[in-house]
């Protein structure tokens, strides 16, 4: 009976050893690749919403430079006029 147990016993300590560790440590690769993916996603979604607003600043930029520079350069032409140049 001893004997058995004993055997019972190491056959349990080798199951764990060899089958429920590898299992349990590839589980928790699992869970924390998965959450890297998710964190890296929020990530990345948030970066493409910052080159979106870039771009439509981009694209507003022409117009603002022209209505800073046109009341200048109609000054300017103005006081060429004016001074006969």
């Amino acid at each position: 009976m001893i004997t058995v147990r004993l055997l019972l016993v190491n056959y349990l300590e080798m199951a764990l050893e060899y089958i429920v560790g590898p299992v349990v440590a590839l589980l928790l690769g699992m869970k924390f690749t998965d959450y890297k993916v998710k964190e890296k996603a929020e990530q990345l979604q948030e970066l493409k919403t910052r080159i979106e607003k870039i771009e439509e600043r981009e694209s507003e930029l022409p117009k603002r430079i022209m209505a800073t520079v046109m009341p200048v350069a109609q000054a300017v032409n103005k006081l060429n006029a004016q001074v006969g140049l």
